[in-house]
């Protein structure tokens, strides 16, 4: 099958057009017996490399390509099957551009549609977008650094129900700013199974009332200035209508503010709600209590939904952040909703960060807030203990 690949990548040293011809006297060979056709765009600093051909010999190559050294910050852009090739002349075209230049100045002789995604790609990298990666300086100068101790808190007394929690971190901050509350049983079942095993309505009432024991041994993690989040299903929302007097019992009882609980609703699981949810959610908040958008990107609701809710959090999903720093369409995402997020005030929380590639990548591109195994993973009754440092990660690789 014809395929057509894109990346992106930082040289790793100053380029002279001697070295740029080497690239293509070392391409041109290989390309021309396995019939690879592309192009490729220089601007002093950054490559931009159009690939095209059978699959299997495309994903190949483009592995090889990223062991070579000459350049850094691979990220790939598109990778996609197509009818036919773009630049079907050439087995490796190269053009230099410089700042003052556009894609609308290419060669005639280069025939792209206007209306191709391509030649969009092109155009985007000629007039300076989507280049985010991080620079050996900006590598050198990250210094940031989280440490906390380990918390163990009683089990809940007499009860198969327990909690898990799991550290929110703040880089700016250095510390931990949140703990979302998982919940588990004696058997170390995950909660959509727990839940899956109830008829709705109870699975409703179930819910809710399993609050009061995650805010209750919450509680008793919390320090000055942290809060605490709890997953609820929004069913559990609109078929109660004493919920928001439940839940300030709830705090009540363990000795929390409002402000210091934060409700976490999960995106896919609310395409289906009305306007009444939107009516008690208004209730929840004149009663002090945060929203928090969970697991967003991974639903079907997208931005409406934040709109509609304009969460005072959002939780980006970890299929999002999986592999960010090598991927175009996933950094384009987080900058999107980075940017509604501080456009509408909201917090973002990066979730599912599990490698220091990935919350380099993050932090380079301004996110603070963090939650996944890099830092600590979720532990029942307690909290793990945190042992972060970016300078020693980074001389450690």
């Amino acid at each position: 099958m014809l395929r057509q690949l894109v990346y992106r990548s930082r040289a790793t040293h100053k380029m002279s057009t001697s070295d740029i011809d080497k690239i293509v006297e070392d391409s041109v060979p290989f390309n021309a017996q396995n019939n690879v056709t592309g192009l490729l765009l220089f601007d002093g600093e950054f490559f931009f490399q159009v690939l095209e051909g059978d699959g299997n010999v495309i994903h190949g190559l483009f592995e090889h390509l990223k062991n070579d050294r000459r350049h850094t910050n691979i990220v790939k852009v598109l990778d996609t099957a197509c009818a036919k090739r773009e630049f079907g002349k050439w087995h490796l075209r190269t053009l230099i551009l410089n700042p003052q230049n556009n894609c609308y100045w290419l060669p005639s002789d280069l025939s792209v549609r206007r209306d191709s995604r391509v030649f969009s790609l092109l155009n985007s990298f000629a007039t300076g977008r989507w280049r985010s990666c991080v620079s050996a300086e900006e590598k050198a100068s990250v210094n940031c650094s989280v440490f906390t101790k380990a918390v163990t808190i009683e089990p809940y007394p007499s009860s198969d129900i327990q909690f898990a929690y799991q550290p929110i971190v703040d880089t700016q901050t250095r510390g931990v700013s949140s703990y979302e509350a998982l919940l588990r049983n004696s058997k170390g079942r995950y909660p959509e199974l727990i839940l899956a095993d109830l008829p709705e309505q109870q699975r409703y009432e179930f819910d809710l009332a399993s609050k009061r024991i995650a805010i209750t041994q919450g509680a008793k993690l919390l320090q000055t200035g942290q809060s605490l989040s709890v997953n609820l299903l929004p069913g559990a929302i609109t078929q109660n209508k004493h919920i928001v007097s439940q839940l300030l019992s709830f705090l009540q009882e363990a000795g929390l503010k409002p402000e210091q609980l934060i409700l976490e609703i999960t995106e896919s699981e609310m395409v289906k709600e009305s306007d009444a949810f939107f009516a008690v959610i208004e209730d929840i908040r004149a009663a002090g209590i945060r929203l928090s958008l969970d697991d967003f990107g991974a639903g079907y609701a997208g931005l409406t939904l934040l709109a509609d809710l304009m969460p005072d959090k959002i939780k980006l999903d970890r299929a999002i952040t999986n592999g960010i720093h090598e991927s175009g369409p996933r950094q384009a995402i987080l900058h999107s909703v980075f940017e509604f997020a501080n456009a509408t005030g909201s917090h973002l929380i990066v979730e599912g960060v599990e490698t220091f590639e990935e919350w380099l990548w993050l932090n380079n591109a301004g996110v603070r807030k963090f939650q996944g195994y890099l830092f600590a993973r979720p532990q029942l009754n307690g909290a793990s203990a945190i042992s972060f440092d970016a300078r020693l990660l980074i001389h450690s690789e």
